[in-house]
């Protein structure tokens, strides 16, 4: 029990700073803006707590087949340090060059017509600034090659058994707490039906996000740099966590047919 509780508070902890660090490496920050900003860090790290401070989760999926979890943790610590390192730097005056940059630069380029939704996002969250709007389509063009390199590694590592999602070992109400309520007979089909919806939002994401998102910020109102990293990475996050998912529930489904005895709890 305490082995638990001090993990689960070690992760919260890590969580909380994952929330705060674009407030702590913008210049200029606000102090209402980190007094939001703390605010949403202390309710994702009670909520961290909350699922792995008990032996069964409720909402996370994939909590007993690390490294899983780690990988979409990291994914988007790095998604979020992108755009903040770019805007930092354009804020303090400095220009960011080298082979990524380059790549971004020309990727955008590439990108930038009429109706990209990489063109559309940039034009939300940059308004009449064509600096930040160059800027931001970089940190688009870069989050987008650190996802697609992700997702292509996990894939393979599924696929490869480098993972063993499924198989004799894996115990099916502890890494799919949602699915507790399903019979047994019918959670492949489940698991399959659920693997193709999250590849379809995955695919749905990137082509209706823009979109939404010029509806929500694009109402007169100041967008903050804070406001402008966390809409790039999560933008570019959570297509890649739904690939993610509907590829592991894929391997899953694959692992076990319907008489095969899943183990419970």
């Amino acid at each position: 029990m305490i082995y638990r509780l001090t993990g689960a508070t070690v992760r919260a902890v890590i969580v909380a700073i994952l929330v705060m660090l674009p407030a702590f490496l913008l210049t200029g920050t606000t102090q209402s803006a980190i007094e939001f900003t703390r605010i949403l860090a202390t309710m994702g790290a009670v909520f961290v707590i909350y699922e792995y401070g008990f032996s069964s989760p409720s909402v996370i999926e994939f909590r007993y087949a690390a490294p899983y979890n780690r990988v979409r943790f990291l994914l988007l610590l790095i998604l979020v340090l992108t755009p903040t390192y770019l805007i930092s730097s354009l804020l303090d005056g400095h220009t960011v060059n080298g082979f990524l940059s380059n790549a971004a630069r020309n990727g955008f380029a590439f990108m930038d017509f009429a109706y990209s939704p990489v063109a559309i996002v940039a034009n939300t969250l940059a308004g009449d600034n064509l600096v930040l709007r160059e800027i931001i389509g970089q940190a688009i063009i870069l989050n987008a090659i650190i996802c697609l390199s992700f997702s292509l590694a996990f894939c393979i590592s599924v696929m490869l058994n480098f993972w063993q999602f499924g198989g004799e070992n894996f115990n099916m109400w502890l890494n799919m707490p949602t699915y507790k309520s399903y019979n047994i007979h019918s959670l492949q089909s489940r698991l399959i039906n659920s693997s193709f919806s999250s590849l379809l939002i995955a695919c749905l994401i990137p082509i209706f996000g823009p979109t939404l998102a010029d509806v929500v910020l694009s109402q007169g109102t100041v967008i903050t740099p804070i406001t402008i990293i966390w809409v790039i990475a999560l933008w570019t996050y959570l297509p890649a966590m739904f690939l993610m998912r509907s590829v592991a529930l894929a391997k899953v489904a694959m692992s076990r047919d319907d008489k095969a005895e899943w183990m419970p709890i």
